[in-house]
């Protein structure tokens, strides 16, 4: 190695990056303007609620402003009623041991919830078994699948079965991010929390889902993967996808998605996907991606479908939107809509 070289990957290792990972955990907008756009962003233009972007190596795309990014505020600031929704949960648990975690956040589910999980191996499937042998809200079922397709596959093609007896389902998975452990150590806890943390946070999401027009509730956005909400290398694969489904996107349409696909919805609101021919072979096998596959390009269509399905999309968030009454909540979720099948 040249001594250039030497010096490059010294100053990287030791300076660059630390400072890097320091300001996405806890300075994002100086990570924003540092380290994304000076080294992607060519042109921005101000379309309002929205910036339009030109990205070197990138597709262009519209990104929505913080300040209009609204979402609800979880839990609800009333003794909601409670709602009467048959829940599944869709649990896709690649690494055992944070099956105990996953179990305790089910636990606050405030109704009966049948759990389904994927695994890889029949020896893990042994191992969930064990840990959820007295979970008492329902039944659980636990299916071996190929390593395809990380949580998408297992759950809207091993599971496809299971949705027409639902109204409502939480989509999870035991997450880790070991390609940036240092900057996405809390991601895992961070959506853990805003869609299972407590019986009051759950109470209120089934609430939201329990209005006749929404079909996908998911969390704000992790502090540190806000810059993220981009194409990236996927919009052709998302684009060709979504015209499979009669959906039709371009590159000024605005993407917004569950980042760590883990969400709430409706089993109608992605019907589109779970009716369609989609296999395990449509997955590549599993290499480390962190970026660019099938499962990749789903993950930013689901708002997509939900939207061409007729439903609408809601962000929750710890100090969103108050509402402190019923007739709050909905006109609170009119304020809170956003649309990705708009064309800025």
């Amino acid at each position: 190695m040249s001594l250039y070289r030497t010096v490059r990957s010294f100053i990287g290792r030791n300076f660059v990056r630390p400072f890097e990972d320091y300001c996405a955990v806890n300075r994002p907008e100086l990570y924003e303007k540092i380290f994304y756009n000076f080294r992607h962003t060519t042109r921005r233009e101000d379309l309002g609620d929205v910036f339009y972007l030109q990205v070197n190596g990138y597709d262009d795309f519209v990104q929505l402003k913080r300040e209009k990014d609204f979402a609800l505020k979880v839990p609800l600031d009333y003794v909601a009623p409670p709602v009467k929704l048959k829940v599944a949960a869709v649990v896709h648990i690649f690494y055992p041991e944070l099956a105990a975690e996953l179990k305790a956040l089910l636990l606050n589910i405030p109704c009966a919830v049948d759990v389904f999980i994927s695994t890889t191996s029949p020896e893990k499937r042994a191992s969930i078994e064990k840990t959820f042998n007295d979970f008492d809200k329902g039944r659980v079922v636990v299916r071996v699948f190929a390593n395809r397709g990380r949580d998408i596959a297992p759950a809207f093609v091993g599971f496809r079965d299971i949705y027409g007896d639902y109204d409502a389902c939480v989509h999870l998975h035991s997450k880790k991010s070991p390609h940036a452990e240092r900057r996405l150590s809390g991601w895992r806890e961070h959506l853990y929390g805003k869609l299972l943390g407590s019986r009051e946070v759950v109470g209120g999401i089934l609430n939201i889902l329990a209005v006749e027009k929404v079909g996908v509730v998911f969390p704000q956005y992790y502090a540190p993967i806000r810059v993220s909400i981009n194409w990236g290398e996927n919009y052709l694969a998302t684009k060709n996808f979504l015209h499979g489904l009669g959906i039709d996107i371009d590159n000024r349409h605005l993407i917004e998605f569950p980042a760590g696909s883990m969400f709430w919805f409706k089993p109608q609101a992605l019907a589109p996907l779970l009716n369609c021919p989609l296999t395990f072979d449509d997955f590549p096998e599993e290499r480390g991606q962190v970026d660019g596959t099938t499962a990749h390009a789903i993950e930013r269509a689901f708002l997509f479908i939900a939207e061409a399905a007729g439903y609408t999309w809601i962000k929750i968030d710890g100090t969103g939107l108050t509402s402190s009454s019923q007739a709050e909540l909905t006109a609170n979720i009119e304020r809170a809509r956003h649309s990705v099948l708009k064309r800025y």
